[in-house]
């Protein structure tokens, strides 16, 4: 806004009014992605360790659900939950992988996220597996103590 319109001074209260636009534009956007984490994972770190594609990829989906994303455990930090991912198969002939997601605190080592979802149901590739498996994680209920 280098010259006002109409060959007048620019009216101070315009441009305020348009920071505090922006302003609340952009706290809204952030309030969102706040608002999509369940409140059990609130306030946690997610510790992705392994560097291979599909690790990665679990690690861009995680950031792009709002999460704080590391690869390394750091004392002292707030708190973090690893990601422990797995595929499983039961015994038989016609029976599918799944995929299993696990979201353990690192300091009490209990489970505060869990989720499953069958491999044949999504995309071959890593991308298509982490966005699948991180939305049946954020949508799951916390897994109950046996």
């Amino acid at each position: 806004m280098a010259d006002a319109v109409g060959g007048r001074a620019a009216d101070p209260r315009v441009n305020a009014l348009w920071r505090l636009g922006v302003m609340a534009s952009c706290l809204g956007v952030v309030a969102c992605g706040a608002a999509r984490i369940p409140a059990a994972l609130r306030g946690y770190e997610i510790l992705v360790e392994r560097g291979d594609p599909e690790s990665a990829e679990m690690a861009r989906a995680f950031r792009e659900h709002g999460f704080r994303v590391r690869g390394a455990v750091r004392g002292g930090s707030r708190p973090t939950a690893a990601l422990i991912v797995f595929t499983f198969r039961e015994p038989g002939r016609d029976t599918a992988p799944w995929l299993h997601l696990r979201l353990a605190d690192t300091r009490t080592g209990e489970i505060i996220g869990a989720a499953m979802i069958p491999l044949d149901s999504v995309g071959p590739t890593p991308r298509a597996r982490a966005d699948a498996g991180i939305r049946a994680l954020l949508r799951a209920p916390l897994p109950t103590p046996p």
